[in-house]
């Protein structure tokens, strides 16, 4: 099953399930990314599904434009559907604070992050929530992906990266790596009905390689300074890279 194909099979129940496969922390760590990329004027949130990371960003800040880039039409569909309830509630909790709001430009993009539909140096952060292991796990186009964020950042631009990743501990480590392998499929399959799409994002989660190592990829890609930070006892971990 491709993974375009896999999405398809989970947008329907992608949001709950987020929620309830991290216990609610996905939203936490979620934030550490967007408190980074809100920073930008002009932001992408690249493999954006259906559009958390890019509500945050934009919770964060009123003036500046959020491209929202997905490559599965069915989870942008949900993000267009969230956009109107979201601004909504933002309209409404400003003027509850007797506070306007400028303009602020949110829209989504059917793309594929291969190829970027944004010009040379054009943005000021690239953000991403949990996809970044989608690019580059086992994937031959890797190089390509992580090229093209590199080309659509401007000149000290940054690209900020939450992830899950191995925890330090050797027995939270094996303990994180169970729960991927088996309980990520089994809820995956109750709430979904699908067990491949859990059974390859569980076994994703518990392959990915340590935050040093990404770091490294990072650097070797065109970064000029990497850091990371772990979060929740490093069952997750946040990246910021310079151009």
């Amino acid at each position: 099953m491709s993974i375009r194909h896999m999405f398809t099979n989970v947008a329907e129940k992608y949001d709950l399930l987020n929620r309830m496969l991290t216990l609610g922390l996905d939203k936490r760590w979620r934030e550490a990314c967007a408190r980074e990329s809100a920073s930008g004027r002009i932001v992408i949130d690249l493999c954006c599904g259906t559009g958390d990371l890019s509500f945050q960003i934009l919770s964060r800040s009123n003036c500046m434009h959020v491209l929202g880039l997905d490559f599965n039409r069915e989870m942008l569909s949900k993000a267009v559907e969230k956009k109107s309830e979201w601004q909504k509630r933002l309209h409404y909790a400003a003027q509850r604070h007797g506070q306007t709001i400028d303009r602020t430009d949110l829209t989504f993009i059917l793309a594929d992050a291969a190829h970027l539909p944004i010009k040379d140096g054009s943005v000021d952060r690239v953000g991403i929530s949990f996809s970044f292991r989608n690019l580059i796990y086992k994937n031959p186009n890797a190089k390509t992906y992580l090229k093209e964020i590199v080309r659509a950042l401007r000149y000290k631009g940054k690209f900020i990266c939450v992830e899950t990743s191995q925890p330090p501990s050797p027995l939270i480590r094996a303990l994180f790596r169970l729960y991927c392998l088996r309980i990520v499929p089994l809820v995956g399959w109750l709430v979904s009905g699908s067990r491949g799409p859990y059974k390859y994002l569980g076994m994703s989660a518990a392959n990915f390689p340590p935050a040093q190592d990404i770091v490294e990829m990072l650097k070797k890609s065109g970064f000029r300074t990497t850091f990371f930070k772990h979060l929740s006892i490093g069952i997750a971990a946040l990246y910021v890279a310079t151009k």
